[in-house]
This record gives structure tokens, sequence and C-alpha cells, in this order.
């Protein structure tokens, strides 16, 4: 899906980096973020402290969802690109 990445609106340090490293990131709320919603993004970025996704066991997604807890900007932002790459 390109370079379009969902970032949790909590933790803004890393969806300013990725803004900055090249990346188009929409700010979500995770609790407003809809199942279909999911496939219009290359990759998710969550805090990390609740690792349910959208508050549902049940949802399963293509897209790679990375955990931002105890990780640096930096460190998010490569993930970031390595899982677009593979799934380009």
């Amino acid at each position: 899906m390109g370079k379009r990445v969902a970032v949790e609106r909590t933790i803004s340090a890393i969806g300013d980096h990725l803004a900055g490293q090249g990346f188009e990131v929409d700010w979500v709320d995770m609790s407003e973020l809809k199942p279909k919603d999911l496939q219009n993004y290359g990759a998710i970025v969550i805090s990390g402290q609740d690792s349910n996704l959208l508050g549902r066991e049940d949802i399963w997604t293509e897209v790679p969802v990375i955990a931002a807890e105890g990780k640096t900007p930096v460190e998010i932002a490569e993930m970031v690109r390595e899982r677009l790459e593979l799934t380009s």
C-alpha cells in the first residue's frame, strides 16, 4: 500500500519521525479504526501498551502491526521500512 502508515495518536514523537522520513502518516485512535480501514495502510504503529488491536481479539490483518513500546523512533522507522519492503 505504499508508504502510508497509521500511527496511534498517543505516540506523537514516533509519528513525527516517520513523517520526517517521508512516510505519509495518519494519526489514528485505535478504538475508532474499523477493521475495513486497515487495508488502507502499509503498516500500523501502536503504543504497545495494549496489544489488543481495536479492542478485539478476533481481528486478523495482513497489514504489519508494530508495537512501539521500548523502541526508539529510529528503530520504529527501520521496522516500518522493512515491513513495507516485504509487502511490496
